[in-house]
Parts: structure tokens; sequence; C-alpha cells
């Protein structure tokens, strides 16, 4: 099996944090830890796309105002400047489309409009040149099933059918106005790929007392590395050398909640300084995961509020009905075998109008652990989560 990532986003209005000097990975990593912890729940396994959020919630920021528009960026860490917003997101995602040996990488934007409504010209020539955003006029007024269709058919199409039916009937009816998609896909095999044939069946513990049966791969491979007395950290690359697996694995169980506090955006920006290369003997589960959520009260209590009101102001984006965000949806999976990894993440939001050194480690990766995919060469997170369970 060749590994594939995708991830895509369909998406209205998101929020960002304001410092000017900050870009948009370090904007997308300091985000990513904070949703982190308000989507984990003990004993459940977590997966979802920062990279994705941001990206979405990036396109409709180009059209809030006031409040709306401060809101937002203090929650993503955007910069107050949507001009160098738009500038900063083109530097680092507009390239991102390649494909090389064992890596693909696609990146695609999409807006789909009432076709009654008319958008500023701003905003559509804003999305279209830092976002590259395609244009699709659809008819939510009088046929929103059959826009909702156009809708999950080109998700699916963008994730390589991996995120099927993200809108559900509810989340598109005759007051939708507006729907922002991004899809992100990636696809990598490891730069060396584990041996069937040397899998072990071992225990992996989920619970203080409580342990499953489960498919470890196993294999000795040079990685980077960081230990402390807390946890060991492991980055487990593909094909390329630029993108890899981040591990992060507590050296005992009963240090999992305390590991948890501490990986954090600080914590993560000073492995990346110092990790080493080493050769590890390494012992990972298999593992396949699904999650899907409903992010309107995460986002709020992350501090974007005015925008899932009536007191929205999403001006930016047309002057002929007052916009607000009405459902924020996220959906994300993940595949880990001996090839590689397959992910594939959506965030879809919809707007109504308003009515309201060199040396042997052994790494046995046999407790719950929080995984990063990232790029090693800007330390851009892509997806994040957390296993509990390889079995579930």
């Amino acid at each position: 099996m060749k590994n594939i990532i995708a991830f895509l986003l369909i998406l209205v209005s998101f929020y960002t944090n304001g410092q000017s000097n900050i870009n948009i990975i370090e904007s997308n990593n300091r985000f990513a830890f904070d949703v982190y912890n308000q989507l984990n729940e003990p004993g459940t396994n977590l997966i979802f796309s920062p990279a994705s959020i941001t990206s979405a919630v990036a396109m409709t920021t180009i059209g809030a105002n006031g409040n709306t528009y401060d809101e937002i960026s203090s929650t993503f860490y955007f910069t107050k400047d949507r001009i160098k917003l738009g500038e900063r997101y083109l530097n680092t995602f507009g390239a991102r489309n390649l494909k090389s040996k064992g890596i693909k990488l696609y990146n695609a934007n999409s807006l789909w409009i009432e076709q009654t409504l008319d958008l500023n010209k701003s905003f559509t020539d804003e999305n279209i040149k830092y976002f590259n955003s395609s244009l699709h006029n659809t008819d939510f007024l009088n046929n929103p099933e059959e826009s909702r269709n156009e809708i999950n058919n080109w998700v699916a199409k963008n994730t390589n059918n991996r995120i099927k039916d993200l809108l559900k009937p509810s989340v598109i009816d005759e007051s939708t106005r507006l729907v922002l998609v991004n899809a992100l896909y990636f696809k990598g095999a490891w730069s060396e790929s584990f041996n069937k044939s040397q899998n072990t069946e071992d225990q992996f513990q989920t619970g203080k007392r409580d342990f499953v049966t489960t498919t470890f791969m196993n294999k000795i491979v040079s990685v980077w590395y960081y230990s402390d007395k807390c946890i060991e950290v492991i980055d487990i690359p593909y094909e390329d050398q630029e993108y890899s697996l981040m591990i992060v694995i507590p050296k005992s169980y009963k240090k999992l909640k305390r590991v948890e506090k501490l990986i954090n955006y600080d914590f993560y920006t000073y492995y990346t300084k110092q990790k080493e290369m080493k050769t590890v003997d390494l012992s990972v589960p298999k593992f396949s995961i699904e999650s899907e959520f409903d992010l309107n009260g995460k986002l709020q209590k992350l501090g974007m509020k005015e925008a899932f009101t009536g007191n929205a102001d999403f001006s930016g984006i047309t002057k002929q009905e007052k916009l607000y965000i009405s459902k924020v949806i996220h959906k994300a999976n993940i595949s880990v075998d001996e090839d590689g990894t397959e992910a594939a993440a959506a965030t879809a939001v919809t707007m109504r109008k308003t009515s309201i050194s060199h040396f042997s480690e052994k790494v046995k990766v046999d407790k719950p652990f929080i995984f990063i995919l990232r790029n090693n060469a800007n330390n851009l997170i892509y997806f994040m989560g957390k296993i509990t369970n390889p079995e579930k």
C-alpha cells in the first residue's frame, strides 16, 4: 500500500491571533496545540488537521471586519494585516503541490456561492490571488440538496475518496449562502518500509491495569530522537525525508497526563532544536482511526464568538446580506501500516444570512502516545492526534 494523507476543509470563517510578526506556520502550530487541548478526551483516540482548519479559516478571514476579524485573528494567531495574511498563506501553501518518488502533496481551495449572492470583488480577487480558490455558483436557495451533493463530490474527489458525505442534509438548507472549502492531500511512503515478516503480536497498555493485544511493526531505523525523564520522541521519516510522523511516548503510563500537559507549542519548538539523529530499534503498532467534530463550541471557547452570531461582521464578503457562521464541521482519519501513512481530513464551515550522537536506542510504543504528522523543513504541523487504543 502506498501511503496517503489527505486533508480537506470546507469552511466559512475562522479566527486568528494578532501578533503581526507571526508567520502562518507559527500561527498554525500554536493553534494546533490549542485545539488538541479542546478536543482531547481521556481514553479516546483522536485525529484532526490544524492545517486544514487554518487554511479554510484564513480564506474566510479575508472577508471579516471589526471585532469579528479581531476575534478570529486572535484565536488563530493571524496577523491583523489581511494582505500580509494572504501573502503568508501563499508563501507557505502556494507552492505545496508536488509529485515526486514516494510523495504526493496537493492543496486545493474552493468557494461555493449562492448564485443570487453578489460577493465583493476584493474578496473573490484575494481568494483567487492568495488561495488559488476556484469559484462555484450553486443554488442553495432552491436546491440545497443538489448543492450539498456537489460539494461532497468535490470533497471526495480532492481527498481520493477518503472523505465522503462530509456535509449531512441538516447542514445545508435554503438559508445557506456560502461554503469555503480547502482540500489538502498527502501520500507518502516510509523512507524504509517495515517488513511484515517481522511483525509481532504484543500487549499495548490502555489503562492502569488494562491491556489489548495488537500488531507491532519492527525495524532498526535512523530517526530524529529526543528523551528526558518523562518522555521519548521519535520522528519516523517518509521517503523524501522532508516529512515525518513524530511520536511522543510517555516513559510510563502514569506519566501520560503529565506528558499531555507538557506537550505545547513551546515544547514542540524546543524539540525541533534539541533532537538528535540516532539508530533506534523501533517497535510501533499499526493503527487506523477516525474522528468527527462539530467545532462551533470549541472555537467559541478559544475566543471566536461573534462570528457565530447575528452580530458577525463579514461585510468584506458581501454588502448584499448580513452573514454569520452556522456550522464548522471537521472530519479526519489516518491509517499507519508497514508501507506508510494514509490520512484525510475535511472541515466544513457554512455561512448563512442572519436571522440569527550515534548509538542504539530501543523504543517500544506500547502505551498511549501523541502523534504529529509534520514537515521537517519548516516544522508545519499537518495532522495531530493521540492513540489510546490501536484496536479501536
